[in-house]
């Protein structure tokens, strides 16, 4: 059987091994189908828990191994969308959360096939919605800001959507000023996401 057919029937144990060989080729191709799956799987069974662990564990390995390209690769069609997906079906688990957006921000202004076509999927307003949700975790407030200026730069259709959003500002200015981002050294990251959406702080 071909690897999509594998992915596409593994319950979720099976779905270790196939992210363990993923990483190991470096195929974030196969790492995103992993994602992607998971994410139907536990919208499908109405979010059983099962399917966290795969999820958190794929979501994990795209993280490791985009981080150790060059990062002038182009991402495939889709990329971003389906990291929102994931990001959308565990808003709840804060552990999800934080790699999702990790994700996100690891691919930083790398350019996407056909982004035109899929910028449909990239729920801009789930990004300030999870930095509201969690907004005493500086973590996630961290790569929200870092997500946020990397979608800022990727589209003009995004950075106006992204400036549209009510509170943005506010949320930015909370993490660099009021105390959301705890690490002196990491709150440049909001004025660097306000500044990608042309704010001034």
């Amino acid at each position: 059987r071909n690897m999509e057919d594998r992915i596409e029937s593994a319950n979720a144990d099976e779905m270790e091994d196939l992210i363990e060989a993923a990483e190991e080729a470096s195929d974030v191709a196969r790492l995103l189908s992993i994602v992607s799956t998971c994410a139907l799987r536990h919208s499908q069974t109405g979010g059983d828990d099962d399917w966290d662990a795969p999820a958190e564990a794929s979501l994990d390995s795209f993280y490791r191994v985009v981080r150790s390209r060059s990062g002038a690769e182009i991402c495939q069609a889709g990329t971003r969308a389906t990291l929102f997906e994931s990001l959308r079906e565990w808003r709840e688990e804060e552990a999800i959360v934080e790699v999702a957006l990790g994700c996100i921000a690891a691919l930083g202004i790398g350019r996407e096939e056909r982004l035109d076509e899929t910028v449909g999927g990239i729920d801009a307003e789930l990004i300030v919605d999870v930095m509201r949700t969690y907004e005493h975790e500086s973590p996630i407030q961290e790569q929200a800001c870092l997500a946020i200026e990397g979608l800022a730069g990727l589209s003009g259709v995004l950075k106006a959507r992204l400036r549209a959003i009510e509170g943005i500002e506010e949320e930015l200015r909370g993490c660099f000023a009021g105390g959301r981002i705890t690490n002196e050294r990491n709150k440049k990251y909001a004025a660097q996401a306000a500044a990608a959406l042309g704010l001034q702080f």
